[in-house]
């Protein structure tokens, strides 16, 4: 990735746009998570509805606490595990848009380019589709409508064909809504642990 393309991007998240990005699991479109309009033109974008909650990227687990009130087992795993293909379902904060979800589901991703992305600001975690249509694995794939709508692309060529993070809450008890690629008795030896 040239550095000018990852500033380029970044100044367009700043400004309330969105960029098609690559992930370890498959492309994704970032905007700025902690601002309703960026949110809303996410949904639009995807055609998603409203009651289906956004995921999102950080730099950090530090810039996670910004926005999530963390237990003591829920860092005990994320240190455990990111980054990585974990989604961690965590209590939100008040400074999380209400259009966002209503918790604060975030990852820190194992790219590098997600995760600069993600250095000033949270960025949405959404897969580059039409809600209900199938994952892309290459900027080619995703549906034109979808790429016009964009307002940059990162194309990183064809990525390999992984499985979509798992998503966790614990919340109350342990609770795995999407298994991926971390096992629930994976993450419960570290709970225990």
């Amino acid at each position: 990735m040239d550095k000018g393309g990852l500033e380029e991007a970044r100044k367009v998240i700043e400004k309330g746009g969105t960029v098609v990005f690559p992930t370890e699991t498959a492309y994704g479109i970032a905007a700025d998570a902690t601002n309703n309009d960026a949110v809303e033109k996410v949904y639009k974008m995807k055609q998603r509805p409203r009651n289906k909650g956004l995921t999102t990227i950080v730099h950090s687990l530090k810039q996670a606490e910004k926005y999530a009130e963390l237990s003591e087992e829920e860092k005990k795993v994320a240190e455990e595990f990111m980054p990585g293909p974990l989604t961690l379902v965590a209590e939100k904060k008040e400074n999380v848009p209400d259009n966002l979800n209503e918790q604060f589901a975030f990852r820190i991703s194992s790219t590098e380019t997600a995760r600069k992305l993600a250095e000033n600001t949270p960025i949405t975690a959404t897969s580059a589709n039409i809600s209900g249509k199938e994952t892309s694995y290459s900027v080619e794939n995703i549906s034109p409508e979808l790429r016009k709508k964009a307002d940059y692309i990162i194309d990183h060529g064809e990525l390999d064909n992984g499985p979509t993070s798992t998503i966790l809450d614990l919340n109350n008890g342990i609770r795995v809504h999407r298994e991926g690629p971390i096992k629930r008795e994976e993450i419960q030896k570290v709970i225990q642990g």
